[in-house]
């Protein structure tokens, strides 16, 4: 069975990476994770209303609901410190064959800019795949 993680920052503003997983899952007999990280250390550097991160996670909460009630086993957890040092612990410690994350857009602000160098870190001390989602432009 794979095992798939879907990391999600909140500073993120979108959630394809946790569709895609579910689409997987629908093709596929995989085991999905959704791991939300929030970094203490930005919560009070947050430069948006505290009602948008809870507004994701209110979003993320649906989707999640969406996906279990179509019999999609979904877990789902929530961790406190960095994004990159959460993920790497998740999947070492579960054994995650497959990682999917957003990839941010530049003009979302989400501070993580440097999500190639990032992505490549976890990559290499994981061995884990890596898929990378890019948010439709949806209008």
């Amino acid at each position: 069975m794979e095992r798939i993680l879907v990391g999600i920052d909140p500073r993120m503003t979108g959630l394809w990476s946790v569709v895609f997983a579910l689409n997987l899952a629908k093709r596929m007999d995989v085991k999905i994770s959704v791991l939300l990280v929030i970094d203490p250390a930005l919560a009070g550097k947050n430069k948006g209303p505290a009602s948008e991160a809870s507004a994701l996670r209110s979003r993320l909460e649906k989707i999640i609901q969406d996906g279990r009630s179509e019999g999609t086993p979904i877990d789902y957890f929530l961790a406190r410190g960095g994004f990159k040092d959460e993920l790497i612990r998740f999947i070492q410690e579960r054994k995650i064959s497959l990682l999917v994350v957003d990839y941010p857009l530049a003009d979302q602000n989400s501070g993580l800019e440097n999500m190639p160098e990032l992505l490549g870190e976890i990559k290499l001390r994981t061995g884990c795949r890596i898929e990378m989602v890019h948010s439709r432009d949806v209008k």
